[in-house]
């Protein structure tokens, strides 16, 4: 024994690592007071997200994940969760249960958000809210590379092979519109760099001092990686 967790592995659903499922998103926990609340976790992936609600007081967390390994993995941490792709209509939930509805990276991986979006607004609390994080195609390195005739897909960011639909802020906000509901906050995420895995140090040190000075001034919108939403109903 080495004394190393291994990581699980997941396989059935989509090309990618562990790691993708293992996310536990601050950014989105930051948005969403879960104290006594119900929580619906769209793509819940492993369940780790779900699991600091669970820590941050929820009373109940439930998540919807396509994979079959992830599902089993959140199934030791939240309260239930159903393995079945998110368009699904027809999941025995009823309407009007949850405070909270969490997208986090999930819209922009379905064939119709749009009608996704409307679907799982029946689930939400008259004074529930959605939350969702969606990646801004508008992002400075997508326009150079199509500038420079570089377009092409990867394993993940804003390019990521297994997305779908593409948004930039105008369109999120027509489909939060069309589906019913109200958008009281919009939180940008800013990067200089795509891909953070390489950047080292200086590079994270640069970047960070570049997107909390620098790129909310000259070019919100270009630096903007992704967009984190909080929805309501509308009235």
């Amino acid at each position: 024994m080495t004394g190393v967790e291994r990581q699980p592995e997941f396989t059935n659903a989509e090309p990618k690592t562990a790691g993708y499922y293992l996310e536990t998103r601050p950014d989105i926990q930051a948005l969403v007071d879960a104290r006594g609340k119900r929580v619906l976790d769209v793509g819940c992936a492993a369940g780790e997200l779900g699991r600091a609600f669970k820590q941050a007081g929820a009373i109940e967390v439930a998540g919807i994940e396509r994979s079959v390994e992830a599902a089993a993995q959140a199934r030791k941490l939240l309260d239930r969760v159903f393995v079945s792709d998110v368009e699904n209509a027809s999941l025995p939930l009823e309407d009007e249960t949850f405070d909270w509805i969490i997208f986090a990276d999930v819209l922009e991986h379905t064939i119709d958000p749009w009608t996704a979006l409307a679907v799982y607004r029946r689930y939400l609390k008259s004074d529930g809210r959605v939350v969702a994080s969606i990646p801004n195609v508008r992002f400075y390195s997508v326009i150079a590379r199509l500038i420079f005739n570089r377009w092409g897909y990867r394993e993940s960011g804003i390019l990521d092979s297994t997305h779908l639909r593409f948004f930039t802020l105008p369109t999120i906000r027509d489909m939060f519109e069309q589906a019913g509901l109200e958008i009281e906050r919009v939180e940008r995420k800013y990067r200089l760099f795509e891909d953070q895995s390489r950047i080292g140090r200086l590079g994270a040190t640069v970047s960070r001092l570049f997107c909390r000075f620098i790129a909310p001034l000259i070019a919100p919108h270009f630096f903007t990686f992704q967009y984190l939403i909080v929805a309501k109903k509308q009235k």
